[in-house]
């Protein structure tokens, strides 16, 4: 790895040469000593923790992520961590790591990999992992960065990985684009060894290669993931459609092709999918220079420049992802869960907006019951409490639900400071024996918190009593399609 001092300042610097969307002027506030020439190096650092509870833990059924390495080569322009706790000009530690070790990513060492599946470790967060484990609770590979990116061709890492999972039998929940890595032949033969345990949830937001080609900007094209699609579901692999973030100009329809939406998913299904997940993009509101760059390309790429200022009019203030309105998504969402029914697809919504029309309490998409790999996924979060509250307001049957019933039975062994950037020193200090459970139970009872149940789902679970025993508030549910008010902007 070779260090260049760049003593020009409007040339690129290290943060520009990874997003590729500029000539260095955005980023001009950083110091000379931060500009440096980027290459792989010989191997990468191996300082990265790949394992965590993820952090939408309270209505996820697959709560332990796994990531083998700090990043990803992809550089989408909608990407939530690219554009937040890895972001290099936002993070600064990100930038300072690279110059202290030479390299802008570093590994999970595979020894580690190893030793937690193996129950070797024995950290808090690990021992808080092992009864998932023991239970067949599949992992999700790939929650913040691309296992199978150009950062794994050059580094070999799942190559590794992947017999692994098959030595100690966890079912693993691949997130990817990464085809072309992916369908190659050396990654093929390891996966055809024990195939019904990988399910992979291809990400693919638009039908057509040109505009993909425009946001996802060093992904592999839709034809191209169509094809690893193809290769691994012959091989016997489970596959769905990871379709989120759904934008609407570049998802739903675009010039030439009015129906896009139901062309990708009718490829996918013929690529041998078999469940769909779906969400619509959500916006961050306090955008630094670089990423405003990133939206503003994201925007010319789906020929509405003024998509942001609307998509932020009709969300909540109090949101920290701007997400729009339940009134604006009913009818596509409804077009689409309608299609994937058609197809004998299992529907998985990982939006908050709608969230209650899951076919099962997994947003992946996973089954509910069978004999296969993937039905021991965890329930107790809250998009299985809103599915069976659905279910059961349909059977014309009350509902009721309280923090105890659905609370993960890891989340009061886990600090809140292990699972998310809680501020400075000072607010970490303060928190350092707050629990991610203290965390969730919180929010649960601050129905005006954006996160609480109440607002979260936006207003389908309505908080109408205290738990006498526990002091908790107590929610039902409530038919958004029913109400008087269904088919009207929200407020």
């Amino acid at each position: 790895m070779k260090k260049v001092i760049d003593n020009k300042p409007k040339e690129r610097s290290a943060a520009c040469r990874i997003c590729g969307l500029c000539d260095g002027t955005m980023c001009d506030k950083l110091s000379d000593e931060m500009r440096i020439d980027y290459e792989y190096p010989e191997q990468f650092p191996q300082t990265y923790s790949g394992v965590r509870f993820t952090a939408d833990a309270m209505d996820c059924s697959l709560p332990i992520s796994i990531d083998s390495h700090s990043g990803c080569s992809y550089n989408c322009l909608y990407c939530f961590s690219n554009n937040l706790q890895r972001a290099p000009d936002r993070n600064p530690a990100v930038l300072q790591r690279a110059i202290a070790t030479g390299s802008f990513y570093s590994e999970w060492p595979i020894r580690r990999l190893e030793a937690f599946l193996a129950r070797d470790l024995k950290d808090k967060i690990s021992l808080a992992m092992y009864p998932l484990l023991d239970q067949g609770c599949p992992v999700q590979l790939g929650a913040l960065g691309d296992p199978f990116d150009e950062l794994e061709r050059h580094s070999g890492w799942a190559k590794k990985a992947l017999p692994l999972f098959i030595k100690y039998k966890v079912p693993v929940r691949v997130s990817t684009k990464g085809a072309e890595v992916l369908k190659s032949p050396e990654y093929l033969k390891i996966i055809d060894k024990s195939p019904e345990q990988f399910w992979f949830a291809f990400s693919i937001i638009s039908n057509s290669d040109e505009l993909i080609r425009q946001v996802d900007l060093k992904a592999p094209v839709t034809s191209v993931r169509i094809e690893a699609m193809k290769a691994v579901t012959d091989l016997g692999c489970p596959a769905s459609l990871r379709f989120r973030p759904f934008i609407p100009g570049m998802s739903d329809a675009y010039p030439g092709e009015p129906e896009a939406w139901k062309v990708l998913m009718e490829r996918a299904a013929g690529a041998g999918a078999g469940a769909i997940s779906f969400e619509y993009i959500f916006l961050n509101p306090a955008l630094t220079p670089r990423q405003e760059v990133m939206q503003r390309a994201m925007l010319k790429a789906i020929g509405d420049p003024h998509f942001a200022t609307r998509w932020h009019g009709m969300s909540k203030g109090s949101e920290t992802c701007r997400r729009g309105s339940r009134y604006v998504k009913y009818e596509q969402t409804k077009k689409v869960r309608d299609l994937a029914h058609k197809l004998g697809w299992t529907f998985g919504i990982s939006d908050p907006h709608f969230k209650e029309w899951n076919d099962t309490g997994s947003c992946c998409g996973l089954p509910d019951s069978g004999d296969g790999w993937f039905t021991n996924w965890s329930r107790r979060q809250m998009t299985e409490v809103i599915v069976q509250a659905h279910k059961a307001e349909a059977r014309g049957e009350e509902f009721l639900v309280t923090y105890d019933d659905w609370k993960p039975e890891w989340a009061h062994k886990v600090g809140l400071t292990s699972m998310v950037n809680v501020g400075n020193w000072h607010s970490a200090r303060r928190k350092k024996y707050v629990t991610f459970g203290d965390h969730m139970r919180k929010k649960w009872n601050d129905p005006k918190h954006p996160r609480s149940p109440f607002q979260y789902f936006d207003k389908v679970m309505i908080p109408v009593g205290i738990d006498t025993k526990t002091g908790d508030l107590i929610y039902t549910y409530k038919n958004w399609e029913d109400s008087k008010d269904a088919l009207l902007p929200n407020e």
